[in-house]
């Protein structure tokens, strides 16, 4: 796979080209200051975690909004990709970089954490993903109660799932008011490997069929 590079701008108080760099065996950005270490390089088998969204930018109206994308690795330390539009100005350019950026994770790095978890899923053997913990015969999550958490088990037959714009929600088709949960594509980690894992082991199932 070839190298890939962005150069972002994240905003007014920080107009410098700052080079972003997919690398098969590496992730690199410079995201420093600092003229003897400019980068966090992250090396491919460390990555563990990545999550994404928009945060908008309000004063009385809204203004602007923030691209974030976050990737963590198993030292759970962060590295922070964020650029800024403001009253529009270049938000198609913008937005097809973000998208762009979201989807060369996914390629780079995050398609073979998640074939790793498919096949882990065929060997039989456990593994989580976030709070969601998988079986050969059930997952397990936290449900918000009334007054506290609870865990619950659902069995594969039961399990199903809808996605939204910016969360994917996974629920008990035996008792879905109550027995449901929804996971935040920008808030909580990996909810995109999350999504695919599931709906990969439910379509194998021919539980759930996808367009």
């Amino acid at each position: 796979m070839e190298e890939k590079i962005f150069f972002i701008k994240r905003g007014f108080r920080d107009n410098a080209l700052r080079e972003l760099v997919f690398n098969q065996n590496f992730l690199k950005f410079e995201d420093k200051d600092l003229a003897q270490n400019l980068n966090t390089v992250f090396q491919k088998g460390e990555i563990k975690d990545f999550r994404y969204g928009i945060r908008w930018i309000k004063f009385e109206i809204t203004y602007g909004r923030e691209y974030q994308i976050f990737v963590r690795n198993k030292e759970d330390k962060t590295l922070k990709i964020t650029f800024k539009s403001y009253f529009g100005r270049k938000k198609e350019i913008l937005h097809k970089q973000y998208a762009e950026i979201v989807d060369h994770l996914w390629d780079y790095y995050f398609a073979e954490i998640i074939n790793d978890f498919i096949n882990m899923y065929n060997d039989g053997k456990e593994f989580t993903i976030g709070d969601v913990h998988f079986t050969k015969e059930n997952i397990s999550l936290n449900i918000s109660g009334m007054f506290n958490q609870k865990r619950i088990n659902i069995a594969w037959e039961n399990v199903r799932t809808k996605n939204y714009y910016t969360y994917f929600s996974i629920y008990s088709i035996e008792n879905p008011l109550e027995i449901n949960r929804g996971y935040n594509y920008h808030q909580d980690w990996n909810t995109s490997v999350l999504y695919s894992v599931i709906r990969t082991i439910l379509r194998n199932k021919e539980i759930e069929i996808y367009n």
